[in-house]
């Protein structure tokens, strides 16, 4: 008795993918047709559908195609239940990445707001906001936690922490734009942002404790500086 075979676009209908897949498959040897017709088109069985269904299910695990060839083959050691335990967390971890990056996105939304912030500033803000977890474990390695704590505002409630970024983002936003019209650093104007910049970062950080930090290299520190402004602006 004949099996019932299917064309290339039947099989597709029938399993969700796209022939241009089916012709990939074919390709990489992680899914050759059951026969072909005389004029050397692909025909797929019965059991080819399964074969694509454990295919499918595989990828969606998280399986490459060298792995899905190697467990179909029967000749891979990985078993589908320590896959699931795997898969899930890196799952669990992207999750907590992508999670990471929306808070990143709605601090700095809630940051500038309205305000006009040059892109490089932005930039800062964001690789700042990004990266500062690595930022808080390397400086817990050079210095006290009290400085630790006062650098990342952990004495301060949201609120104050919100508005305490706000002036000072507004401030530096300021100088970078006297910075760039080639006003000098004597200039009154820049004189006063200093000393307000200066007021503003007594309020997170005690004096004291602004002695740490600046005991740490320069090329240490940059870290957790702002690395895409430029280092005239920086100085």
């Amino acid at each position: 008795m004949n099996k019932k075979m299917y064309t290339v676009k039947k099989f597709a209908e029938l399993t969700g993918v796209t022939e241009r897949t089916l012709h990939y498959y074919d390709r990489k040897g992680v899914l050759t047709p059951t026969s072909y017709t005389e004029n050397g088109y692909r025909l797929y069985s019965h059991e080819d559908i399964f074969k694509m269904q454990k295919i499918l299910t595989l990828k969606y695990l998280g399986y490459s195609l060298k792995e899905v060839i190697e467990y179909l083959s029967k000749n891979s050691t990985a078993s589908v239940h320590d896959t699931l335990y795997k898969q899930k967390e890196l799952l669990k971890k992207k999750r907590d990445e992508i999670n990471h990056i929306i808070d990143t996105f709605s601090r700095v939304e809630q940051l500038i707001q309205d305000k006009k912030i040059e892109s490089d500033l932005l930039l800062a803000i964001i690789h700042s906001l990004q990266f500062e977890k690595r930022q808080k474990n390397w400086l817990s390695t050079k210095v006290s936690k009290s400085v630790v704590d006062q650098v990342f505002m952990q004495h301060m409630t949201k609120e104050e922490r919100m508005n305490t970024e706000n002036d000072l983002l507004i401030a530096i936003n300021k100088l970078q734009g006297l910075y760039e019209n080639g006003v000098p650093s004597h200039n009154i104007e820049v004189q006063n942002l200093m000393k307000q910049m200066e007021k503003i970062l007594n309020k997170i950080l005690e004096p004291k404790y602004q002695e740490e930090l600046e005991k740490l290299k320069t090329e240490e520190s940059s870290l957790y500086h702002f690395s895409y402004i430029s280092k005239g602006f920086q100085d």
